[in-house]
């Protein structure tokens, strides 16, 4: 009877490990995905027409940062797919600057938990009328006989979990009349995730239908790739 338990525990335990690994998934989309929202803004006469030049600009202290430089390379070859080419700042069209930021935060996830038939929802123990568990009284009578497991509905279980919320905005500036002319923000929302781990997917996003619809929120969702051995 106690090994019967013991297994029973451990099955419970499993189950519970599950939920939380479910629930991580769906923080983040899927496990092989990477879901971010995106939204632009674009001037109503902007046209997305020839010549398409730009050059990256900065500020004195931006110049030395080694994790904005990377950053840039990511962006400049999203905007070479959509047909950018970068050129030196007196002939550019376009000056293009980059802003970005990633804090910790907290979200709140409701989970549907399935009790074990044998314990309920809060654990085995046994009364005059059958089991009942932490808070919880078994049916005496169900298909296993007298004293057998009875039906628990689904439980939810509402948890706080950690998580990254980043960011990437980038903005386009005409360069003779120094007007913005197009802006895409990216937001980014994932479990025990970081700005460096997620930037390649929400630049990626922030140009994967470009231009954009001006003011309509979308999400954009891509494969994550594996890992080079």
């Amino acid at each position: 009877m106690r090994q019967d338990i013991s297994n029973r525990q451990a099955g419970r335990t499993r189950w519970t490990l599950a939920l939380a690994l479910l629930a991580a998934l769906w923080l983040s989309g899927c496990a092989s995905t990477i879901t971010t929202e995106v939204t632009a803004f674009r001037q109503p006469e902007w046209q997305n027409d020839a010549p398409r030049t730009y050059a990256f600009e900065h500020t004195p202290q931006q110049d030395a940062q080694l994790e904005r430089a990377t950053y840039e390379q990511w962006l400049a070859a999203a905007l070479g797919g959509v047909g950018f080419e970068q050129s030196p700042a007196a002939q550019a069209r376009y000056l293009v600057t980059m802003d970005y930021d990633a804090v910790p935060g907290m979200v709140r996830v409701a989970e549907t938990v399935y009790p074990d038939p044998w314990y309920g929802p809060w654990g085995p123990y046994w009364g005059p009328y059958g089991g009942y568990g932490y808070g919880g009284w078994y049916r005496p009578y169900g298909p296993w006989g007298w004293g057998g497991p009875g039906y628990w509905p689904p439980q939810t279980i509402v948890r706080d979990v950690p998580v990254t919320f980043a960011s990437l905005r980038v903005f386009f500036k005409d360069a003779k009349s120094g007007k913005r002319v197009y802006q895409v923000t990216a937001r980014n929302t994932t479990e025990g995730g970081s700005l460096a781990g997620v930037m390649p997917y929400m630049i990626r996003s922030a140009f994967a239908d470009f231009p954009a619809e001006s003011g309509r929120p979308r999400r954009v969702t891509l494969e994550v790739e594996k890992a080079k051995p």
